[in-house]
């Protein structure tokens, strides 16, 4: 038997989309990803989209129920 909260949390579905293409390397020293051929940094690249939300975190409790 599991824990109460775990029983009871909602789990939510992870993101089906990549968010990174596969021209790209996480460079651990910096802490971002880059452009293989280019060594530019992902976010000043072309495939960079704006986040969809503010933190790009999902949004519960009081968000959910539309107040």
């Amino acid at each position: 038997m599991e824990h109460i909260l775990l029983e009871k949390a909602y789990v939510y579905p992870l993101p089906k989309e990549d968010f990174v293409p596969d021209e790209c390397i996480y460079d651990n020293k910096r802490g971002y990803w880059i452009l293989e051929k280019t060594k530019r940094p992902f976010i000043l690249s072309e495939y960079s989209r704006p986040p969809r939300s503010k933190k790009c975190d999902v949004e519960t409790g009081e968000d959910q129920k539309g107040e």
